[in-house]
């Protein structure tokens, strides 16, 4: 049994796998890393080894840049100086590739990630990675000593507490079935779908002038819709449907309509 490591960092992986007498074989970026092999280069390298288990811990993005801070000078293909999270998440999915296809057959691919808030926005690594093979389980672990730990925040913050380790296993040495995130988006404005009912489609349409607003103004917004232009009689539909839904809608006069919540 054969235990890889291709982001070794300071031997972790290698002290529990010394105490299961397990083989290792480490790699890493950096030019002398604790054990293992060093100035490895996991977008361009060839991982030489075959393994049972390779045991993946990338860099979270730049909440912490290694090369050039915590050892030796920066380094262009070090996963923790890429420009953007979208750029992250690229090389990333390049390295589970990598790793996946050097296993053996029966192997497992462990990939340990983490979520993140970068300038406000919130990233989650393991629901945007891609996945190859089974995806066989999901283990959630707490995360510990983060830099948020010691931080004051002004609003309502929820912390990011765990981890997971995502186990994916080769059970076939050519058929490798794969699913990755692809996002996109759409326009309710001109698209009409099966979820979308006349009252979604008013409600979106007074959210977008305010929160208020008269039939005549829903009329004109909504004639060119794909919705209205299948119902001949739409404009009876967007006035039954005001009055079918009273806690939504409140009638301010003859005519006139305010949506029950307040509009930010």
């Amino acid at each position: 049994f054969t235990l890889l490591d291709p982001m070794s960092g300071s031997g972790t992986s290698k002290a529990a796998a010394d105490r299961y007498q397990v083989r290792s074989l480490l790699y890493d970026l950096n030019p002398a890393p604790a054990y293992g092999k060093g100035n490895w280069n996991a977008l361009k390298d060839e991982v030489e080894d075959s393994a049972d288990l390779i045991f993946f811990h990338p860099p979270y993005h730049n909440m912490i840049q290694y090369s050039g801070n915590i050892w030796g000078n920066p380094h262009p293909d070090d996963l923790s100086r890429c420009e953007n999270y979208s750029d992250f998440l690229e090389k990333l999915n390049h390295c589970i590739r990598k790793f996946f296809l050097a296993l053996r057959k029966g192997g497992r691919l462990a990939i340990l990630v983490g979520d993140m808030r970068l300038h406000g926005k919130f990233y989650s690594m393991q629901n945007d990675l891609m996945r190859m093979g089974d995806f066989e389980s999901f283990l959630v672990k707490g995360q510990f000593n983060c830099v948020s730990d010691n931080r004051t925040y002004k609003k309502p913050f929820i912390p990011i507490v765990t981890e997971y380790a995502l186990l994916l296993k080769k059970t076939d040495s050519f058929i490798i079935p794969f699913s990755i995130r692809q996002e996109g988006v759409f326009s309710v404005q001109n698209t009409d779908i099966l979820a979308l009912t006349w009252h979604h489609l008013i409600r979106m349409t007074m959210e977008s002038i305010g929160g208020r607003g008269a039939l005549k103004d829903l009329y004109a917004l909504l004639k060119e819709h794909p919705k209205a232009k299948k119902n001949p009689h739409y404009q009876e539909r967007i006035r039954a449907t005001l009055y079918e839904h009273p806690d939504e809608y409140i009638p301010v006069s003859k005519g006139y309509f305010r949506l029950s919540y307040p509009v930010t």
